[in-house]
Parts: structure tokens; sequence; C-alpha cells
């Protein structure tokens, strides 16, 4: 009888594990699958393959998907529910999780900002081994998050992702030894591992060794030498690889004296690194959909022109809304312009949405509001529209935490109520 039972319960044991096994497998085969899909920008497909193993409290899942709430990739862009998702992971000790989690409380997007509990999860995330975060941690070190920094510490986490050839950990562990930071300066050292980072194709070692060679105060002057890794930077767009290179053409460092180069490239370095918020807003202008025929403007609009807008015709409606805002053969009308560009949102027209986020972020005819751009932004990203996702990001930024989660649920609103 005892065997008999013995044998029961090891069938029930099988019976109750076997369940379990299978939903792990379907939960890890998901994980790879949604990876798969953002590696393909394949974004909404990865939402919903990531949706059932989140819910099942998968913490690789969870994190996956919180990382798609963050960016606003296949969902509206939503802080708070990243973080929600990402604690629920880092509590299931997922590293990914975790190092997220800390930038979130880092920065206060979608949570209260606690430095010290950002630089915890950065130090819990690191320990995972993981070089990335290890590179992460140091540098939260490194800047003290606010606080004043702690350098020695920073070298030791540098030096264990360096230890498993991340890159830029290597470039930034040769920035401390150059500078004797954290550790006696050695120059030296500081060389060898610029000289590795840059072969590995790093932007920013190419610079930074660069500059040695020009500077010839650690290594022999070679001006050919430093023209050359400027160059590299520069071809990948790094701004201060832009700058020096253009420092290079208009002193004859390395190469014949070009003057007009040397302002283009100068000119370049502005625009990948230097164009503020506004700036950039204002060099963006006031684009026309370039996917619309643009009408002759010089005219008044046809009647077929105005029943077809009426009517609900996208384009024709786009193509009223731009003679409303500009005058452009009726009467200037900024307030209808706007209300018939939020009426072609309603139909999912990503151009009017972001038309209508440039609107209210340049105070074209209306107070400059950067909440309600971020409102418009966010629509627009998340239908598509290629401009706005760098724009919601920016705007992001300059808003105070409380706007912009309070902006978000508008963003969220919208989408039950017309998608």
């Amino acid at each position: 009888m005892a065997r008999c039972l013995v044998a029961m319960l090891a069938a029930l044991s099988l019976v109750v594990w076997a369940p379990q096994s299978d939903a792990q497998t379907r939960n890890t085969q998901a994980v790879e699958r949604a990876e798969s899909l953002i590696a393909q920008a394949q974004y909404v497909q990865a939402r919903d393959v990531l949706a059932e193993p989140a819910q099942n409290n998968n913490p690789a899942a969870q994190a996956l998907l919180a990382r798609l709430y963050e960016r606003g990739w296949g969902v509206p862009q939503d802080f708070a529910q990243a973080a929600q998702l990402n604690r629920a992971a880092a509590m299931a000790g997922d590293p990914m999780a975790m190092n997220a989690l800390a930038r979130a409380y880092a920065e206060g997007l979608g949570v209260e900002q606690d430095r010290a509990l950002a630089l915890d999860l950065f130090r819990q995330a690191a320990q995972s081994g993981e070089a990335r975060y290890q590179a992460d941690y140091a540098v939260a070190l490194e800047t003290g998050l606010g606080e004043a920094g702690r350098p020695e510490l920073a070298v030791e986490w540098y030096q264990r992702a360096a230890d498993q050839d991340y890159i830029p950990a290597v470039t930034s562990l040769g920035v401390l030894h150059l500078e004797g930071s954290g550790v006696p300066r050695n120059p030296e050292t500081a060389l060898e591992l610029f000289e590795r980072a840059a072969d590995a194709g790093d932007a920013r070692a190419q610079n930074n060794l660069g500059l040695m060679y020009v500077r010839g105060e650690d290594v022999e002057r070679d001006y050919d030498r430093a023209f050359a890794l400027f160059q590299a930077a520069a071809d990948q767009g790094l701004q201060a690889g832009l700058n020096n290179l253009s420092v290079m053409y208009e002193n004859g460092f390395g190469v014949a004296v070009d003057e007009a180069r040397a302002r283009e490239l100068l000119a370049e370095g502005r625009r990948v690194g230097g164009l503020s918020l506004q700036s950039r807003l204002q060099e963006l202008g006031m684009p026309f959909d370039q996917r619309i025929m643009p009408d002759d403007w010089t005219r008044p609009p046809q009647a077929n022109e105005v029943l077809a807008a009426a009517n609900g015709d996208p384009v024709a409606g786009y193509r009223m809304a731009w003679r409303e805002l500009n005058g452009y053969g009726v009467r200037q009308d900024i307030y209808a312009g706007l209300s018939r560009l939020e009426a072609l949102s309603a139909q999912g027209l990503g151009s009017a949405r972001l038309l209508l986020g440039l609107i209210h972020a340049n105070g074209f005819g209306v107070p400059q509001d950067y909440a309600e751009a971020y409102v418009w932004f966010s629509l627009a990203a998340y239908g598509g529209a290629g401009l706005a996702p760098l724009l919601r990001d920016e705007l992001a930024l300059q808003l105070p935490p409380a706007r912009v989660e309070h902006a978000q649920s508008r963003v969220q609103a919208y989408l039950e109520e017309f998608e």
C-alpha cells in the first residue's frame, strides 16, 4: 500500500510539474521571439507576443515590455507603466529591469526621483556580471548622480566590464587613467586602452587618441595619425570628432589647409550635437506632408475641394488646414486650421499629429505649450511619424516629470477613444 501511495504521489508530482515546465518553455520562446521582433523594429508584434508571459509574471517578458513602454515602441510612451513592469521584474531578480529602474529613479521618470535608490539598483544590476550594467554602475559612481563622485570605485567597475571586452568601458577606463582620476595618472596605460578601443571602432577612443597625438604631451606628436583618427570619429558622427577635424583643416595639420571644409565640418558638428530643442524646432519649421501633392496656394480652393474636406477626405482636409493656417487663398484662421488638424488626427493621420505638435511647440498662432506638443508628438510617434520620437523624447527632458506623466495619461485616453 505504501509503495502504491509513493507511486501515486510521484505520478501526481509529474502531472503538476509538466504544465509548469511547458509554460516556462513557452515563456522562453515568447521572449526570444519578441527579442527578434524588436531587432527588426516590429514593435507592435513584439508587444503582442510579450503580453501574456508578462501578465503571467515572467520577469524577462516584463523587462522587455517595459523597454517598449519606456521608448514608446509599438505603444504610447509611458514611463509609469515601464517603471511598474521593471519593478516587478527587478523584484524577481532580472538585471535588465534593475538597470532600467535605476535610470528611472535617477531621472525621476515614472517614479519619484531617488538617486540613492538608483545607485543601489545600478549596483545590483552590475552584480549580475553583465558588462554593460557594470559600466553603467561605473558611470553612476564616477558622476555621483548629483552627489560627490567616487572615481576610485568607478575604476574597479570599468575594469570588470573592460575585462569582458566591453569597449565603451575600455574607453572610459582610459580617460580615468589619462586624467589620474581614481587611479594614479598613467598615460601609457591610457594610450594602450585607447588604442584597443579605437581598433574596435569606438569613436570616443578614436577622438581621445587623436587628441593625444595632436598635443604630443604623453606621446610623440603625429598630425597624420591624429587626422586619420579624427576622420574615423567624425565618420561615425561624433561631434567632438567633427570639431577636431575642422581644426585640422583650418590649420593644415595632417592635411592641406581648407577653410571651406573646416567651416562645413564645424557646422556639421553644431548640427549633430549643438542644437538646442528650440533651435531644432526652428530648423524644422512647419513642414508640409511630402506624401501629399501641394496645391496651387495662390488661388482660392475650388468647390469640390471644399466639399471633399467637409466630407472627411484626409488629403483635402490636410490641404484645407494648410490654407487656413497660412492664409493661402482663404482668410487666415489658425483655430479653424487647428480644429481641422485635430479631426484628421482622430482619423489617424500621423502628419496632422506631427504638425499639431510643431504648432504647439513653436507657439505658432497659439501659446507655446511643450506639454501639449508632447501629447501630439507622442500620438504621431505611435502612428509611425519619423521625426516624432526624437522631438517627443527631447520635450520629455524639458518638462517636469509630473507634467510628462499627465501628458502620457492624456495620450492613453486619446488612443482609447479614437483607436
